[in-house]
């Protein structure tokens, strides 16, 4: 399922020793299976998806208003704890529950259902989250909910949040993939064409991404667009940190 190929070179020779090539790591990795795709509240597949990238980070306490979405959410830890609250815990009839999601933890909500996140401390935390939502739908649908946690902000902050509009579908169930890809300076990270539609951003250091025959510098807190079919490669001159998303045909949960 991945598309995503490690590119590492050794130089060796009789009288040269070999020596590592500089590494390109996967810190944290999650996976989100959205059975069937994102649908209209008719139950009908969308015509197109908004898709957003961001890290999201806030102080404690901190709990959002609660709400729901158009379209699917899928949220992995990078620092902190986040809490992430659902009005029911496994059905409509359920109690609601928290569920904490700690470092490279991966949290899916499903379309519709109601949820919020905070941060009970006592450190900041930090998670990328994407939504794939309904073409032309809002970024979502503010809920009151009598048994929520009572909202209350804490120094909230997009450390980035990048949109992009009418992106074309793929049919059926989709794995949303997120990844926190860390280079050493000079590691470089080949991405092969594929089906999938990838989205990366650059949250630190300096690096530039190749691809269509193009390269350009990559602009920190901005995203690149990757799209079906196109290879592409990352390089980094220094020591960097890249946010990366997939969405995947089919389904490929993380084990």
């Amino acid at each position: 399922m991945k598309r995503w190929v490690l590119c590492l070179a050794a130089v060796a020779a009789l009288s040269v020793p070999a020596f590592a090539a500089p590494q390109v790591k996967v810190v944290y990795r999650g996976a989100c299976v959205v059975v069937d795709g994102i649908k209209t509240p008719m139950g009908k597949p969308v015509k197109a998806w908004d898709m957003w990238q961001e890290i999201f980070q806030t102080g404690a306490p901190t709990w959002l208003q609660a709400h729901t979405h158009h379209g699917a959410e899928c949220i992995t830890n990078v620092s902190g704890v986040t809490s992430w609250w659902f009005a029911h815990a496994t059905s409509p009839s359920s109690a609601p529950t928290t569920i904490p999601a700690g470092n490279h933890l991966t949290v899916y909500t499903v379309q519709g259902r109601v949820h919020t996140a905070g941060n009970v401390g006592p450190a900041t935390q930090s998670y990328l989250g994407i939504h794939l939502l309904q073409q032309g739908s809002a970024f979502n649908y503010p809920t009151m909910d009598p048994s929520a946690p009572p909202v209350v902000l804490t120094s909230p902050h997009s450390v980035f949040k990048s949109e992009f509009q009418n992106q074309v579908p793929s049919n059926g169930t989709l794995t949303i993939v997120n990844e926190m890809i860390a280079f050493e300076p000079g590691g470089v990270y080949g991405i092969n064409a594929s089906q999938a539609l990838g989205y990366y951003t650059a949250i630190s250091g300096t690096a530039k991404l190749t691809m269509g025959g193009t390269t350009v510098a990559m602009v920190v807190n901005k995203t690149y667009a990757v799209g079906r079919g196109v290879p592409a490669t990352f390089t980094a001159s220094t020591a960097t940190m890249i946010a990366a998303t997939e969405l995947v045909p089919g389904s490929h949960p993380t084990h």
